[in-house]
């Protein structure tokens, strides 16, 4: 009985395991060949590369100039991402300064043929926006370079939240004035593009000399820039889209430039910097952009002052009027001083130079070699009166008041320098090398400058003191003597 249990339940344990695996049985499993990578036939796609050129068959031709880089708005880059700019301008005769304080643009301005602004991260001020402006009225030229993938990330604590605020924020003040937009995106192409989709090729060019020598260029993580009155540079093919509402925009590329032709606006930054540069024709374009950067010309005026010379010797003439007294000299050796600060050096003229950069000093009280300075202004001269009369002011005192001519010309500039009397001269004399007009008022090429008093405001009340009677009670005052001097 006790074995025939026991063989009951070992079929028990032994019959469900066997008919579960003979239902499920699927013959004797082979482990199949896995298939491997040819991986000596595999090829990774590279992008077109072009070693950089830049002179060509010919030597670069030389431009004198200075390039201001912006360093003051929390930049979003770090200069040796710029170098391959840098030193194209260089090559090409320029001088590339980092300025690093906001204190200094207006001075800086007044010399520089290019102001270049990349991926800032502070607003600019009125005032700054105002400079910039009328620095690019002048004929300066202005290059701004933005990135989509730059920008500063910041911690709201009161809302507990990450923002982020783009670069595009930023310029889109510096850069309305002059009809361009960079739009808060990021341009895409999943059809075509080089190694990522946010790595976008650009073939189709608008005409100008930035485009020249241009058949492929490739920008990295750009904004979309467009241009109301303006060109639009780079475009790219029908599937590059904004990653904003996912559509292509014939009007929005890469790059613009204003009508003007001074303003250039850049949506990447990042085609500049190494490996990038060497990609397609990234190398030519950087080119262009130096050539461009060295290619405005200020329209120098008062406003440019004391950077209104341009030959490397300024002749500084006294005219028949004024003595040189040791107060005199001692003025014009500062003066000397401060033309070197602004790259110049000073030869004094016994008669008046007739070319050349030129800084002349008279008084009110006409002479006849004072004419050829003073006859193109207009400026009428009357002994017998207490006022002259100078365009776009009307009716001046003489007394206390000094006057700038500025003449620009082929063959040189001359500044001329007029006052009443010696003492204004030397007190207008030291306004100008002190390199500043703060006390003047500029209108075009003329400029007003107060060096004195105009009258005695407080009165003459000598003869009246000396006559008056005493008040009853009252002692009689005693004359004072003031020592001269």
């Amino acid at each position: 009985m006790k074995k025939n249990m026991l063989w009951i339940a070992l079929a028990a344990l032994i019959i469900p395991a066997l008919t579960r695996g003979l239902w499920f049985y699927r013959g004797i499993p082979h482990q199949p060949e896995l298939a491997t990578l040819d991986y000596q036939a595999l090829t990774i796609s590279q992008p077109p590369l072009k070693t950089p050129n830049p002179a060509g068959d010919e030597a670069l031709k030389q431009t004198s100039g200075a390039v201001l880089f912006d360093l003051t708005h929390v930049n979003q880059y770090q200069a040796p991402e710029v170098q391959s700019l840098k030193e194209a301008i260089e090559e090409r005769g320029g001088k590339v300064e980092f300025m690093t304080n906001a204190a200094l643009l207006e001075d800086k301005l007044k010399y520089a043929s290019a102001y270049v602004v990349i991926s800032p991260s502070t607003a600019f001020t009125a005032d700054e926006l105002r400079m910039v402006q009328d620095y690019v009225e002048r004929g300066g030229r202005l290059l701004v370079f933005t990135d989509a993938t730059r920008g500063l990330l910041y911690y709201d604590y009161a809302s507990d939240t990450v923002i982020n605020l783009p670069d595009a924020n930023i310029v889109n003040p510096l850069l309305s004035p002059f009809g361009i937009t960079v739009n808060n995106d990021y341009l895409y192409n999943v059809k075509e593009h080089e190694g990522n989709f946010r790595n976008v090729f650009f073939g189709d060019f608008g005409k100008n000399e930035l485009t020249f020598g241009l058949k492929q260029v490739a920008l990295y993580g750009t904004h979309s820039v467009k241009s109301t009155s303006g060109l639009t540079l780079l475009r790219g093919t029908e599937s590059t889209l904004s990653s904003v509402n996912d559509a292509h925009d014939p009007a929005e590329g890469g790059a613009a430039i204003s009508g003007n032709g001074n303003v250039l606006a850049f949506g990447d930054f990042t085609f500049l910097t190494s490996p990038y540069k060497t990609v397609a024709d990234n190398a030519t374009l950087i080119n262009n952009i130096a050539d461009f950067t060295l290619g405005g010309k200020q329209m120098i005026t008062l406003a440019n002052f004391p950077y209104i010379f341009t030959q490397p010797v300024v002749q500084v003439y006294p005219s028949s009027k004024i003595q040189l007294t040791a107060e005199t000299i001692d003025a014009i050796s500062e003066l000397q001083v401060s033309l070197r600060y602004v790259g110049a050096t000073m030869e004094m003229a016994d008669k008046a130079p007739r070319d050349g950069d030129i800084l002349v000093l008279g008084t009110f009280t006409p002479s006849d070699d004072l004419l050829d300075f003073t006859d193109p202004f207009n400026i009428k001269f009357d002994e017998t009166s207490d006022t002259i009369t100078v365009k776009n002011f009307g009716e001046i005192g003489r007394a206390g008041n000094g006057i700038l001519l500025f003449e620009k010309n082929i063959k040189g500039n001359t500044l001329t320098l007029l006052a009443d009397t010696p003492e204004d001269l030397l007190s207008l004399l030291s306004a100008v090398t002190s390199g500043s007009l703060s006390g003047c008022v500029v209108q075009g090429d003329i400029g007003i400058c107060s060096v004195g008093y105009g009258g005695d405001t407080s009165g003459d009340t000598s003869e009246s003191t000396a006559t008056a009677e005493p008040t009853s009670g009252e002692a009689t005052p005693t004359p004072t003597t003031i020592p001269a001097g």
